[in-house]
């Protein structure tokens, strides 16, 4: 969420004024909402739509069913997928 609250705080740093909504859906709608219960003063409102009330933290079922999905596509798009997923959080 900070890296949220820096986005916004350099993207309005012409105005200050400017006022801010969050929205998400499904962990986005949590995470809009955890953020505003944090930065109040960064965002006027919060909009979740069907938010996660009990995160779950390593998800592994959903991973797994991507992998099983685009496994369907052929070998190459579960071995794109990681190797972005690799990238990214390395």
């Amino acid at each position: 969420m900070s890296d949220l609250a820096y986005f916004l705080g350099m993207f309005n740093e012409d105005n200050p004024a400017r006022q801010t909504i969050v929205i998400g859906g499904s962990y986005p709608g949590a995470l809009s909402g955890w953020f505003r219960s944090k930065y109040p003063h960064m965002a006027i409102a919060s909009w979740a739509s069907s938010g996660v009330v009990q995160p779950i933290g390593d998800f592994w079922k959903f991973d797994n069913q991507v992998y099983i999905s685009s496994l369907k596509s052929g070998d190459f798009c579960p071995t794109m997928i990681k190797a972005s997923n690799d990238y990214v959080t390395s």
